[in-house]
């Protein structure tokens, strides 16, 4: 009891002073549900239309990837900061089928609509 009192007295007076602690399972839930909004915005979506997310874990340099897909066959990666609080970086690959609804104008970013 005394040691998980002053554990905790420790992380508290850390996090008081600014120090960043190492990104908790919480924190990789929040990042993951900010991905499927991002995602779902990027790619002109519904969050529902978000199919498959991962959070892929932190990488040497510190910062932190969320994988996922979309029913539109387009895969995409979220990268988060150090901290975890927002995307730094967006990368996804293009659609795989061919929307019924696409524009003439919008075909180029369908490579499946010839």
């Amino acid at each position: 009891m005394k040691t998980t009192l002053i554990a905790t007295a420790l992380a508290s007076s850390l996090g008081i002073l600014g120090f960043v602690l190492p990104a908790s399972a919480a924190d990789e839930a929040t990042m993951m549900s900010k991905c499927n909004t991002y995602a779902a915005r990027h790619l002109g979506v519904s969050t529902t239309d978000i199919v498959e997310l991962k959070y892929e874990g932190t990488r040497t340099d510190g910062t932190h990837a969320v994988n996922g897909s979309a029913s539109n066959g387009q895969t995409f990666q979220c990268s988060f900061g150090p901290a975890g609080k927002h995307v730094v970086n967006w990368t996804h690959s293009a659609p795989t089928n061919c929307p019924a609804d696409v524009s003439e104008a919008d075909r180029y970013m369908y490579p499946a609509c010839g």
